[in-house]
Parts: C-alpha cells; sequence; structure tokens
C-alpha cells in the first residue's frame, strides 16, 4: 500500500519556520510514512476526530490524522519536541 502525506492550510506557517535543512530533514521522515504509513502511537480524540502526535527521528512532534479508506496522512501542525 502506498500512502499520501500532505500538509493542510493549518501546518503552512510551521513549514515556513523550518529553515532548509530543518524542512530537508522532516521531508526524509515523512517519505517514509509513504510505504510504512504513520506510526499512530499516540492517539488523541479532539470534537471526536482521532488524531495523533508523535515524534518522528527528525525530533519534531507531528499532530496529523489519517484516512485508511484513501489512505492518506493530513499534517496539521509541526512542532520542535
Amino acid at each position: 500500500m502506498s500512502w499520501r502525506i500532505f500538509a493542510t492550510a493549518a501546518a503552512d506557517p510551521d513549514f515556513a519556520h523550518l529553515t532548509d535543512a530543518q524542512r530537508a530533514a522532516l521531508n526524509e521522515d515523512l517519505f517514509a510514512w509513504v510505504e510504512t504509513g504513520p506510526p499512530r502511537k499516540n492517539r488523541r480524540t479532539v470534537a471526536d476526530v482521532e488524531m495523533f502526535e508523535d515524534v518522528v527521528p527528525s525530533g519534531y512532534r507531528i499532530t496529523y490524522f489519517v484516512n485508511d479508506a484513501e489512505p492518506y496522512v493530513a499534517i496539521l501542525r509541526i512542532r520542535p519536541n
């Protein structure tokens, strides 16, 4: 299965604050999700929406939701860990 990974408009300001090197490291982490899917380790429910918030190897905390039917991952927030 191949996953689509995309950033929502809510994550745009977070991406904008990253340097080129930080963005490259984060993209490498997210690219790994294309084949395996996201880790889904830390589940949260907000307004009846299931979201996840996991730390990736580059040191960023990623908040995202998943659609298994499509399959895709939508990035909502990126923060330093």
